[in-house]
C-alpha cells in the first residue's frame, strides 16, 4: 500500500491555533486560572485600540477553550469596564473588526471569535503596522 500524498496536507487544526493563540497573546492577556477572566499584561497598553479589542476577544475565546469559562460571548458594554478602552472608542472598532470578519456578532448584540476566524485574528493581532 503507497501513502497517499494528500495525507501530508492533514493537520490538527485545533492544535495550531492553540500555538498561535499562545504566541500571539503571550505579552498582551493572560487567564485567571481560577475565575476565567481575562487579565491584561503590560503588553496590553502598546497595542492600537483596535488589537487591544481584538487581544481581549481572543483572551475569551482562550477561556472559552480551556474550559475556564462556558460563555465567551461579551456585550461591547463589558469591554470598557475590563479594558479601560472608552467606549466611544469600543464600539467603533468592533464595527470595524466585525466588517472585516475576525469577530462575529449575535443576534442580541455580543460579540465573539468563531473557530474559523482564529488564525486570520492572529494575523492582525500580529501584524506589525502602525494603524
Amino acid at each position: 500500500m503507497t501513502d497517499d500524498p494528500l495525507s501530508n496536507l492533514l493537520l490538527d487544526s485545533e492544535e495550531i491555533d492553540r500555538a498561535s493563540l499562545a504566541r500571539a497573546l503571550q505579552d498582551y492577556v493572560g487567564v485567571d486560572s481560577k475565575s476565567g477572566k481575562v487579565v491584561l499584561k503590560p503588553g496590553f497598553n502598546k497595542l492600537s485600540a483596535r488589537k487591544k479589542v481584538l487581544a481581549y476577544l481572543l483572551g475569551k475565546k482562550v477561556a472559552k477553550i480551556l474550559g475556564k469559562i462556558e460563555n465567551e460571548l461579551t456585550a461591547p458594554k463589558d469591554i470598557p469596564i475590563e479594558t479601560g478602552i472608552p467606549r466611544g472608542t469600543v464600539n467603533p472598532k468592533l464595527r470595524e473588526l466585525s466588517d472585516a470578519r475576525l469577530v462575529s456578532q449575535t443576534k442580541d448584540g455580543d460579540y465573539f471569535i468563531e473557530s474559523h476566524q482564529i488564525l486570520n485574528c492572529v494575523n492582525e493581532l500580529e501584524n506589525k503596522e502602525v494603524e
